[in-house]
């Protein structure tokens, strides 16, 4: 797409309204918010299918039947909340254009996403973190994108690097991970330290139940198996219309084209690593120690070589970020700290803060931004959840965009 600058826009927008830019085929901004939302729905829940799949796959052996219907509650919740969040954008697009008695370039996507997320209904924590860092994850992938700058340039283009800086990632997420002090979902979920007498070690020092090489194996076949089916519902999504139009195509050349197999490949290798050095570092001392999760969680990483991909970085360095974070809040705020001590006290004010929610409402407000004006910067996955979930109306938008752009560049 051509520049797509402030002054370019403000050039090629004046004497437009939001019905030139959103609802031509509405004569009134009332109707076509009559019309969205009540059609707009359904692809809020198509688009958390993964989300309502995944998480039992995982747990498999511990999954119940109130575990199925909690998790079930769940993802209707988070469905009808993102609902709203996109029903509330769009209504907010009309609001600020006849507020502003003309189109505005940051109102275009930008204030309208945060504040359509913003005065939305709460999610809970848990998905609060689900969908903050998956928002968070995509505008930092879309922002190295666009960035020019020669270091981000060199960083994006080398793979070396980058299978290094995740293997330093790995290891301080295992790390804050089996420390116990930090409880939240990554590739793999250590057990915490245990004493050195507790009758939750094995013989071999192991943290785990069963033969090391049961462990194993159930570890690489479940994660590996997660992989190909998170990757056949990215294709499912990708190939939508395809499959709702000829659903045998699902068995043809073309989806299964779609399909990536090293994301499996990526997940059965980093836990199968991750596993094999615990077991061989609990045999050798005796049992396992948040230094040996270290190690085997930076080796772990050593399989992203195979799969050199903005989404599995991002989630690293973010999961990075958010545990060590989390890390030094909970330490500070166990004492461990003299309370005198600044940066302890900085700590835990900072701490107070909504961080979470304040991360999911800049991060789509900056998404809706690229998503209109860059969208070749845009992540994929966001884009399709985009018009998933407006049933296309942001699509068409996008497109009137680029053809305004067009006429005069």
């Amino acid at each position: 797409m051509v520049s797509s600058s402030k002054l370019v826009f403000d050039r090629v927008a004046a004497g437009r309204t939001c019905r030139d830019l959103w609802h031509p085929q509405f004569a009134s901004c009332r109707r076509y918010n009559v019309h969205f939302w009540r059609t707009i729905m359904p692809g809020s829940f198509k688009l958390y299918v993964p989300l309502l799949v995944l998480p039992p796959l995982v747990k498999l052996n511990d999954v119940t039947t109130r575990y199925l219907l909690e998790h079930t509650l769940q993802y209707v919740y988070i469905s009808l909340c993102t609902y709203v969040q996109a029903a509330l954008s769009l209504s907010a697009q009309c609001a600020l254009h006849n507020l502003l008695g003309r189109l505005n370039y940051w109102s275009v996507m930008f204030w309208p996403c945060l504040l359509g997320v913003a005065i939305g209904p709460p999610l809970p924590k848990p998905l609060l973190r689900l969908q903050a860092i998956t928002f968070f994850n995509m505008s930092l992938e879309a922002a190295v994108r666009k960035s020019t700058a020669p270091a981000i340039q060199y960083a994006r283009r080398s793979k070396p690097l980058g299978t290094l800086t995740f293997m330093a990632f790995s290891a301080l997420i295992l790390a804050c991970l089996r420390s116990g002090r930090v409880k939240q979902f990554w590739l793999v979920n250590p057990n915490t330290e245990a004493p050195p007498n507790s009758t939750h070690a094995g013989s071999t020092g192991c943290s785990h139940a069963g033969r090391c090489g049961q462990h194993l194996i159930d570890g690489v076949l479940k994660y590996g198996m997660v992989g190909l089916i998170l990757e056949a519902g990215r294709a499912v999504l990708r190939k939508w219309s395809l499959l709702a139009t000829r659903p045998v195509a699902l068995f043809g050349a073309e989806f299964r084209a779609a399909c990536n197999l090293k994301l499996g490949l990526f997940l059965a290798c980093y836990v199968g690593i991750f596993r094999s050095v615990c077991c061989l570092c609990a045999r050798r001392y005796g049992r396992e120690r948040v230094a040996h999760a270290a190690v085997a969680g930076f080796l772990a990483g050593i399989p992203y070589w195979l799969y050199p991909t903005y989404q599995i970085y991002t989630l690293g360095l973010t999961k990075a970020i958010e545990m060590g974070w989390e890390y030094c809040g909970t330490k500070a705020a166990d004492g461990d700290d003299d309370d005198r001590c600044f940066t302890a006290r900085l700590l835990r004010r900072a701490h107070r803060l909504p961080m979470l929610r304040l991360v999911q409402m800049f991060s789509f407000g900056y998404l809706g931004h690229v998503y209109a004006f860059y969208p070749r910067v845009s992540p994929v996955f966001h884009q399709k959840a985009m018009d998933v979930c407006s049933t296309d109306l942001t699509l068409n938008m996008k497109r009137r965009i680029a053809a305004w752009f067009a006429e005069v560049l």
